[in-house]
């Protein structure tokens, strides 16, 4: 049964995925992220992870976005994991390297989690995490509205070359759900994969590629974006 469920979910992000790269419009751009990612452990249950995050086209230098996410999680039995948690996003409009900012634009989003990690082999292990983000955006009048709910499915591969360096590999698709979507139910796939180095259990680095192709709300063209993320690892037991 677990082997039917995992070849349902991978056939879906192909599917889905083929669809979105079938279309003809397409924007390519160029991305740098640099992300500092904090988990802070109260016991082996329970745990808090913080990420702040500044994304930058670099051809030529202008700020994307800029995010920042708190998310506690909780242990449960068998490999799952769940947790609740809050991201605040800003984005430099309008979405292009070539132009000047105009305007920023606030979203908040609420999210919930729930993931299952499996070991496959000695070294080799998997894990499905299922996300729901519910998105709030800034208006003219500095109020907020509700804009839809989006559901995300990620794959992710590890294998742990030794006890300080991993390599990833992940696959994640995010879809839209509200009266609001009318031509963008697929909202964007990424696919990539990086390299994680932890010198000691308490610090490493991360440095990794993926492609982030988005569906406009048009629903014929598309972004297609090639991102380079640059990380780094803290770890705090308490």
């Amino acid at each position: 049964m677990k082997h039917r469920y995992l070849l349902v979910n991978v056939l879906l992000i192909i599917i889905l995925g083929f669809r979105g790269y079938a279309q003809k419009n397409i924007e390519t751009q160029s991305l740098l992220w640099m992300r500092y990612n904090l988990g802070i452990n109260f016991n082996e249950n329970y745990k808090l992870r913080y990420e702040i995050e500044e994304r930058v086209y670099h051809a030529p230098w202008r700020q994307h976005q800029f995010l920042s996410k708190a998310h506690f999680e909780r242990r449960l039995n068998n490999n799952w994991n769940c947790g609740v948690g809050f991201t605040y996003l800003v984005q430099s409009l309008p979405h292009s390297a070539e132009l000047d900012v105009t305007e920023t634009q606030i979203e908040l989003r609420p999210q919930l989690e729930i993931e299952n990690k499996q070991k496959l082999f000695d070294r080799l292990s998997i894990s499905h995490r299922y996300w729901t983000e519910f998105r709030f955006f800034e208006q003219a009048d500095n109020s907020f509205d509700f804009s839809n709910i989006r559901t995300r499915y990620k794959l992710e591969l590890n294998y742990k070359v030794s006890d300080k360096i991993t390599f990833k590999a992940f696959d994640e698709i995010h879809l839209n759900i509200g009266n609001k979507i009318v031509q963008n139910v697929f909202d964007q796939n990424r696919y990539g994969g990086s390299i994680q180095v932890m010198p000691s259990k308490s610090l490493g680095f991360e440095l990794g590629y993926f492609n982030w192709f988005q569906q406009k709300k048009s629903g014929t063209d598309f972004y297609n974006r090639n991102i380079i993320r640059v990380t780094i690892h803290q770890n705090i037991n308490i």
